[in-house]
């Protein structure tokens, strides 16, 4: 009887204990919920508070874009407005002082659906545009800019699988799709992502992209419209023969279909590495040269462990048939960067982000020229710190040690900035 009545408790007993494991968990399911239905409150409350506003997340980045690009990816609202702005003071030895109002970048993105994504970017530099003059003469002396950055439609298929159509930021180089100035150390962004990578490059064209699975791998490829390598500059055989070339969102520019790839392997915590290529036709105007290409490709690698970040790039260019444009056409520049940075906050018993950087830049745009001759490589030493505010906005302070061997000479900039996003 005794031995009936213990088996009667035990299974009374497992049988509260299992229904209470059960509620329990149904429970835990409807905080969840409710935290959910919170959350996409809180964020509704925010939007109605300050007229669709989101707030950003910089942890979350999408595609390899920056955090204020990314933003509308991550958000329960339709509408997203974000962007960033820097503003800068330099002083070259032996010239005046100046100050430049060098960018303001507002972001809209918006959901027609979780699958159908707009996303733009509008680019005010040097103030917009404006005619200064600033020596008393009837010339223009300052004249900034306004155009759109990009303007592309990305359609959410699968993790593995999207399509991006538009305007769009070519997915090549660390700084071209990461761009905004909390997320470089240097007032400057590195010349050689300027003029061996023309950032910030952007074209028409189709991408598709995303995650290999279970690898650690992004992948991005597609087609872009392609540098028009036919011009003045390299004719001339000057510096800026690739950065001339971008076509952008100029109206009525010729189209020709240019290859570009990307992957990057993120497997390691806190590693990125990957590489891009580029290969189209040299000549991309309406009454282009046949016979010429233009390549490109770059290796990159970004790694962050406990304040240390040190990231590194290598590029190389080459345009085959360019004796069709110039005896004097550039045929090959390659180079290479690395910058170091450490938050030194901690150390100093500070709780704002302070870094210390250091940098080295090696390019030479012009190794090989068609008839022969060559160019010597540049040397840029960068060091200086930056100081956070706030997550978002960032003060700099730069010396810049520029040893240009081809005009024989040294230049030495002292430079401030601020810079933020949102």
């Amino acid at each position: 009887m005794n031995k009936k009545l213990g088996v009667t408790l035990s299974s009374i007993l497992l049988t509260s204990i299992l229904n209470a494991q059960t509620d329990i968990e149904k429970l835990q399911n409807e905080i969840n919920i409710l935290k959910k239905q919170s959350d996409v409150l809180a964020e509704e409350l925010l939007d109605i508070s300050t007229g669709s506003f989101t707030k950003i997340d910089d942890s979350k980045a999408h595609n390899g874009l920056g955090a204020a690009a990314s933003k509308v990816y991550y958000t329960n609202s339709p509408l997203s407005i974000g962007g960033y702005g820097e503003m800068y003071w330099a002083k070259v030895d032996g010239e005046r002082s100046y100050a430049d109002l060098y960018r303001f970048i507002p972001y809209f993105g918006y959901k027609f659906s979780d699958n159908v994504i707009l996303n733009t970017e509008i680019e005010f530099e040097h103030g917009g545009s404006q005619s200064v003059k600033l020596d008393g003469s009837d010339e223009s002396s300052v004249s900034g800019k306004i155009l759109l950055e990009f303007m592309y439609l990305d359609f959410l298929i699968s993790k593995s699988v999207n399509i991006r159509v538009g305007n769009l930021l070519v997915p090549m180089g660390i700084t071209n799709l990461r761009h905004e100035p909390t997320l470089f150390a240097t007032v400057q962004r590195p010349a050689i992502e300027k003029l061996l990578i023309p950032s910030t490059w952007h074209e028409n064209g189709i991408l598709v992209y995303g995650d290999i699975s279970n690898t650690g791998i992004e992948y991005t490829t597609g087609i872009i419209n392609a540098l028009n390598i036919n011009n003045t500059n390299t004719v001339d055989g000057k510096e800026k023969w690739i950065r001339t070339g971008r076509l952008g969102s100029a109206y009525n520019a010729p189209f020709n279909a240019a290859f570009v790839a990307r992957a990057d392997y993120r497997g390691i915590n806190g590693l990125l590495a990957g590489g891009s290529v580029y290969v189209g036709d040299g000549s991309n105007q309406k009454n282009d040269i046949k016979g010429t290409t233009m390549s490109i490709f770059e290796v990159h690698a970004v790694y962050n462990y406990r304040g240390l970040n040190i990231k590194g790039l290598y590029t190389q260019s080459n345009l085959n048939g360019g004796e069709k444009i110039s005896a004097k056409a550039p045929k090959k520049g390659s180079g290479y960067y690395v910058n170091t940075s450490y938050d030194v906050g901690t150390l100093i018993g500070i709780d704002f982000k302070t870094l210390v950087f250091a940098q080295y830049e090696n390019y030479n745009t012009r190794e090989k020229l068609v008839d022969g001759s060559s160019y010597k490589a540049t040397n840029i030493i960068n060091f200086g710190a930056n100081f956070f505010p706030t997550d978002q906005t960032v003060l700099k302070a730069d010396y810049q040690i520029k040893d240009d061997k081809n005009e024989d000479d040294k230049v030495n900039t002292a430079s401030l900035s601020f810079g933020f996003l949102f």
